[in-house]
């Protein structure tokens, strides 16, 4: 595999060799708080939408290359639970390795009105903060609301990755459906002269080896999760327990 192809390998492998090219090239990987866009900075972000087992895999990656990066975590969410045993322990795991862990913001579930959005941040925030033991400073939206795409100020006393100094006045580019749909980072203008980048990714898309199709990585985790809910379901209740022996 040529150098070009390894860093387009949506892979662990692939993940690594693009981090590496941007490191090559000279670009410093900071949080949002820290960026400055007339240097060679390079955010990372990552919104969960899906598997927190994904996002800590690609945690630890990062950090064996020494790089920060964001997490941003749905408080709302059937795919995964971060008050049970497993999600907490995954959460905070994320944070120890000294990632970002913030809130992914699920406008959708409320009014557009900005002023109920921002109280909903605010109290979405105060318990994602419990569960974590540490406060949370940035946000992520999830599906927006149109209101709060270019909105310049923080929301709820907090950065949020689309102020236009994050999204708009510097180079952003996505995996959006697992793929770089346009264009990838590399080839990115911004790349060539080495000006500041948001990079977004989505841990669902980076397993350890490549997938030939994308959308079986989600019926792997709805296989895995139903899977998860049978046995916590025969551990919880022995009439079930029985039930399911007997069949």
């Amino acid at each position: 595999m040529t150098l070009r192809a390894a860093q387009s390998d949506f892979s662990w492998a692939g993940y690594r060799a693009l981090i590496k090219a941007f490191l090559d090239r000279g670009y410093a990987v900071r949080l949002f708080g820290d960026l400055d866009p007339n240097e060679s900075h390079l955010v990372l972000r990552h919104d969960v939408d899906f598997s927190l087992g994904a996002a800590v895999d690609i945690a630890r990656i990062e950090a064996h290359m020494g790089v920060r990066s964001h997490y941003y975590v749905l408080l709302q969410t059937e795919f995964y639970n971060l008050c049970s045993t497993e999600g907490w322990a995954q959460v905070r795991e994320i944070a120890d390795y000294g990632h970002d862990v913030g809130l992914h913001f699920d406008a959708s579930r409320y009014d557009a009105d900005l002023g109920t959005l921002e109280a909903a941040v605010a109290q979405e925030c105060d318990v994602l903060s419990a569960i974590m033991g540490r406060e949370v400073t940035t946000v992520s939206f999830h599906r927006p609301a149109q209101s709060l795409l270019g909105l310049a100020r923080p929301l709820a006393g907090r950065l949020h990755a689309y102020q236009p100094r994050f999204f708009s006045e510097i180079a952003y580019v996505a995996d959006s459906r697992g793929l770089f749909r346009y264009g990838h980072p590399l080839d990115h203008e911004a790349f060539a002269e080495a000006k500041a980048m948001q990079l977004l990714t989505h841990p669902i898309w980076w397993p350890e080896v490549e997938a030939e199709d994308k959308m079986s990585l989600l019926d792997e985790l709805l296989k895995q999760r139903q899977e998860l809910l049978l046995s916590e379901a025969i551990a919880n209740c022995k009439p079930y327990a029985e039930y399911r022996a007997a069949k």
